[in-house]
């Protein structure tokens, strides 16, 4: 009897070590894709800021386990530790392998940190400015009719107009977003969204009247130009500034750095202000009336997301300079810094900035004259026609 109680207390033991375990890892499954993590997508070139990566197999962790690749010219190779840090500035590629799987590369950016303005090429020029519009589109994860309006953009973006067109995705109005903010939802009450509805897409900070929406009839083909034909109008009239800008950031910096002067060809009341975007942000539950369009479009991967803006009132900003009203023929400057503890971004890597130089249109309203869109660690001269 006492042997058959022994083997019946191994059983037990056996089925309560499988199912409670000492180690969490163990319980793990580990299907999925095998994937390479970077705890930073900027380091500065001091040798000592760090990027540090994570091998993931679906939800396992499994770094120990694998090895992790650095691109060396044509050949890779493998690396002594889970950390990279480096004090030559440049773009360094790893990848990461695990039971004979290979991960898509990621690339890590080493930055010399604070970036300077960049030369003017026309010092003297205070004309023919280079211009471009601004787009804002009124949209949520919540909104059935918003992915006619997303796959209208897509085609858009195909349009010549489209290279002359910052555009800027701004979540509001319905809840269950993770995208939505207070940012967002200052943008979209300030475009008048909150009142006309979502879909959504104003130019330029017109007034609401000039919202362009959908109708019953729409297809991706007919939005694209419908948005054509706003850009193309506007693109016509020109622009009286011209803006240069430089942007930096890290991880471990904690912040994002603007830096932008701004040349002005006619005298006026000038605004400025600068909005941070992530593009590639992956988020499922987009609620879509045109199940059709699921075969062409993609609707779980969002971008151009307004993530944070200088100024939520008024949102046109500052005035440039500081500045009541500028004279022809000058050069203004502006700076502000971002600390990312206020801002939720999903991947620095897919970050840019929007700068944008607003000029007074009638009493109180202030309508856009010209913007710019730079990536982190980057510059953006002025641009001439």
């Amino acid at each position: 009897m006492k042997k058959y109680w022994n083997l019946l207390l191994c059983s037990f033991l056996l089925v309560f070590a499988s199912c409670s375990g000492n180690s969490g890892e163990d319980e793990v499954p580990e299907g999925g894709e095998l994937v390479l993590i970077s705890s930073a997508a900027y380091i500065e070139n001091n040798g000592t800021d760090q990027a540090v990566f994570t091998v993931m197999k679906g939800k396992k962790d499994v770094t120990s386990e694998a090895k992790i690749y650095q691109k060396n010219g044509a050949s890779y190779d493998l690396m002594s530790s889970t950390s990279f840090s480096s004090k030559k500035s440049g773009e360094y590629a790893f990848f990461a392998s695990y039971n004979g799987e290979m991960s898509p590369a990621i690339t890590v950016t080493v930055t010399s940190g604070m970036q300077g303005l960049p030369e003017d090429p026309q010092p003297d020029k205070f004309d023919g400015f280079k211009q471009r519009v601004l787009a804002v589109q009124g949209t949520s994860l919540g909104c059935v009719y918003c992915p006619l309006m997303i796959a209208g953009l897509t085609e858009y973006a195909k349009l010549e107009e489209s290279k002359s067109t910052v555009l800027v995705a701004a979540h509001a109005i319905m809840s269950g977003d993770d995208m939505i903010s207070d940012y967002s939802t200052a943008v979209a009450k300030g475009m008048g969204f909150n009142t006309t509805g979502i879909p959504a897409l104003l130019f330029n900070m017109r007034s609401s009247s000039e919202i362009l929406g959908l109708t019953s009839a729409d297809s991706p083909s007919s939005v694209a130009k419908h948005v054509q034909s706003a850009a193309q109008t506007l693109l016509q009239s020109g622009a009286n500034t011209g803006i240069c800008a430089a942007v930096s950031g890290t991880e471990a910096s904690g912040s994002i750095k603007v830096t932008a002067a701004v040349k002005v060809g006619k005298a006026g009341k000038y605004r400025i202000c600068a909005w941070v975007l992530e593009d590639d942000i992956h988020a499922t539950g987009q609620l879509n009336k045109y199940p059709s369009l699921e075969g062409t479009y993609d609707f779980t991967y969002h971008s151009n997301v307004l993530r944070c803006i200088f100024s939520t009132s008024p949102i046109t900003g500052v005035n440039l300079g500081g500045k009541e009203e500028c004279k022809s023929g000058e050069t203004l400057g502006f700076s502000y810094e971002f600390d990312l503890k206020k801002l939720s971004v999903t991947n620095m890597a897919n970050v840019r900035v929007a700068i944008i130089v607003t000029r007074n249109e009638s009493g109180a309203r202030y309508i856009v004259d010209n913007v710019i869109s730079s990536k982190l660690n980057s510059q953006v001269k002025f641009e001439y026609k």
